[in-house]
């Protein structure tokens, strides 16, 4: 059985802001307690999330802690368990695959999704709850920062005095949305990953037992406005947990709980975990977004980085296009390659349309940066099918594209389960407030197949949503240097021998592999000729008429 996504915000409202006004599919959060001071913000979002099928029979037990994969227990600042959270999973996804890592950091996170009077951004302080968005949109734009280059102990100050952007230690390229209504899902995406991130209602005084630091909440109706969202990493689970480890007053019916790495620093029953009855009323509540598991991972590289027109990940799925019943859409984002980092690793991109066949193309752009129609044009890069909602990585193997603008474009084909979606942050809002508003332009993201001509995704929402704030769609290139141009030997410098190098390619005496090619395009007109070994004698020669 697979569930679909019809929107993460579902409802329609007017957003007033500074000289604009905008109509958007957003819901109204002005009654959610948004932004209010507890660990993660409740909304009615939609029900989301793939189902995982076991490889085997799954154990009555299982731990990542006692198999030496989780680190130690924290202790959060501020309402931040969203991010204390979403760093331990990547942690353990990483000691799980054989690196050994420590603590990855939270306040640069925190303060990065903090209001900084920008006029776009999430509009939070340091203080505030958040949305599990940003911590996905966080990890999958810049990776996870070592704690030693960010310390919890960093404040806003300092943030803001950082001149030269943190290295990250890996770049988060994978994300699974979880079925969390489906026990066997968790504990797959628990064995396969290491961990998951589940939110829960929390009230201690009523449903926590302190002598075991077993929870269970029984309460089956609380409104949205007053759920107190707490965020912990699910490391295990135990189906014989007793049922007398629970509150006295308030115990489920059967055994059995998770085992979760909370972030509220040791104590002497647990060393710092929780357990959760299986039974709890509102752990996985989708009210809270998304449960999830990091699936896939880049450890950084010097020469490495990341392509992309948004850094703020997914607040929404872009679905406005279904009223044409369409079998197919591109969704295209513009990238400027033209600094030598053309060298394509991975492409990930945000979708909740599993079952879904795609293709990724690069396709050229033209003097005006726009995409072109003309399919003849384009070069496939990779094909696949969406297996799970969420950010879908894919692996293409140091694939070379021009080095110059160019479109990186998804073609998604309907399923006969699933719509056509893909990412895209779109602003949101509680009530006259603005919770996130996006930094989209035009130029950015454009839709092929919606029109004759590619339509900017900008032009669609003002057009048709009479909004002027729009959004940008979720798609990102991880690139590292491909070399020098001109540098066909790959000796560092460009000398006479590669002018030679492309007239012995030409003449059909040599043969000279994709990087090598691309380097060898001096004049980048996507094809080496002899105008482009002449242009490196020239070069040489002193005549800069370039």
């Amino acid at each position: 059985m697979k569930k679909r996504l019809l929107s993460l915000i579902p409802a329609v409202m007017l957003i007033a802001m500074t000289a604009v006004t905008a109509g958007a599919a957003k819901t109204d959060l002005s009654d959610t307690g948004a932004l209010r001071e507890i660990g993660v913000v409740a909304a009615d979002y939609d029900e989301v999330g793939s189902e995982l099928t076991p490889a085997g029979d799954l154990p009555a037990a299982y731990s990542s802690a006692d198999l030496g994969y989780v680190t130690a227990v924290r202790s959060q600042r501020y309402n931040t368990c969203w991010a204390y959270a979403s760093t331990a999973v990547t942690e353990i996804l990483m000691n799980q695959q054989g690196y050994d890592v420590g603590h990855f950091s939270t306040m640069h996170m925190n303060y990065w999704s903090a209001n900084k009077d920008l006029g776009y951004g999430w509009n939070r302080s340091f203080t505030d709850g958040g949305f599990p968005y940003i911590a996905l949109g966080y990890l999958t734009s810049f990776g996870v920062i070592p704690e030693e280059a960010f310390p919890d102990t960093s404040t806003q100050a300092d943030y803001e005095s950082i001149t030269d952007p943190l290295s990250p230690y890996a770049y988060v390229n994978g994300v699974v949305y979880l079925q969390s209504k489906d026990r066997d899902t968790i504990k797959t995406a628990v064995m396969n990953y290491g961990a998951a991130v589940g939110n829960f209602h929390l009230n201690n005084a009523d449903f926590l037992n302190f002598e075991t630091y077993a929870y269970y909440c029984d309460t089956d109706e609380i409104a949205t406005s007053n759920l107190n969202g707490h965020a912990v990493a699910i490391v295990g689970w135990d189906d014989d947990f007793a049922v007398e480890n629970f509150n006295e007053e308030h115990r489920p019916t059967q055994n059995g709980a998770w085992l979760c790495k909370n972030s509220w620093g040791s104590n002497p029953v647990t060393g710092g975990y929780l357990w959760i009855s299986y039974e709890d009323k509102h752990l996985f509540d989708t009210r809270f977004g998304p449960s999830y598991s990091i699936t896939d991972f880049t450890v950084a590289e010097d020469d490495m980085q990341m392509k992309q027109s948004e850094v703020y990940g997914a607040t929404y799925e872009f679905r406005k296009i279904e009223k044409l019943r369409a079998d197919r859409m591109t969704f295209a984002n513009v990238l400027d390659f033209s600094d030598g980092n053309n060298t394509i690793d991975k492409i990930t991109f945000e979708s909740t349309s599993e079952g879904s066949d795609y293709e990724i193309y690069y396709i050229p752009v033209d003097q005006n940066g726009v995409p072109s129609g003309n399919t003849t044009e384009w070069v496939l890069l990779y094909s696949g099918t969406v297996t799970h909602e969420g950010y879908v990585c894919c692996d293409l193997e140091d694939c070379f594209v021009p080095r110059k603008k160019g479109a990186i474009g998804i073609t998604l084909h309907r399923s006969a389960a699933n719509t056509l979606s893909i990412g895209v942050d779109e602003w949101l809002s509680s009530g006259a407030r603005s919770i996130f508003v996006p930094q989209s332009d035009y130029g950015m993201s454009y839709l092929i197949g919606y029109d004759v001509e590619p339509t900017d995704l900008m032009a669609y929402y003002l057009d048709t949503e009479k909004d002027s704030i729009g959004g940008t769609f979720v798609i990102k290139a991880l690139t590292s240097y491909t070399g020098a141009i001109g540098d066909v030997d790959g000796d560092g410098n460009m000398t006479i021998i590669d002018a030679t190098y492309i007239q012995r390619y030409l003449a059909g005496l040599i043969e000279l592999d994709a990087r090598q090619i691309n380097l060898a395009d001096t004049d980048l007109d996507d094809s080496v000729t002899v105008i482009d070994c002449t242009r490196i004698q020239r070069i040489l020669a002193g005549f800069h008429d370039e």
